[in-house]
């Protein structure tokens, strides 16, 4: 049986994006988000529950962004979910954590609600990053105009 591991998550940047070279060049950056999900409140009416997700990005991408996007950023992200696994040196025991490791990124909302952030124009110039998807280009084609949500 095949399997299938795709994520689509919309939210905002809970802290600075964290930026780190490998040993062979490759920029790898590191970012929490936060998403909300509207849920009964039991009384009629509704209320937001966050859920936190690490985020990690690799290559030219990952680069791009934690050049251009904070704290607090609208982002739309695309990718697949991993577990990482490991022995806690202290205790012993075993420990593991799902993050999602980003294939492609969009910015979200408006440079205004965003603070200080650049202009999503200033990096959708193909020759200075041919990989980096820009304005309106998500995924390959982006999304129909007519997807319900």
């Amino acid at each position: 049986m095949a399997s299938f591991n795709r994520v689509i998550l919309m939210g905002n940047l809970t802290r600075d994006p964290e930026v780190r070279q490998a040993q062979n060049g490759t920029y790898v950056t590191k970012v929490g988000l936060a998403v909300n999900e509207r849920i009964p409140d039991g009384q009629g009416g509704w209320k937001d529950e966050a859920s936190f997700i690490d985020i990690v990005i690799f290559g030219k991408r990952a680069e791009a962004f934690g050049r251009y996007l904070r704290k607090g950023r609208s982002v739309l992200v695309e990718g697949k979910l991993r577990q990482n696994r490991w022995q806690d040196k202290e205790t012993q025991q075993n420990r593991s954590k799902l993050e999602v490791i980003v294939d492609n990124w969009e910015f979200t909302g408006s440079r205004d609600d965003q603070g200080n952030a650049p202009a999503p124009a200033a990096v959708a110039q193909p020759a200075a990053a041919p990989d980096f998807p820009g304005p309106g280009d998500f995924g390959t084609g982006g999304m129909p105009d007519d997807v319900p949500f």
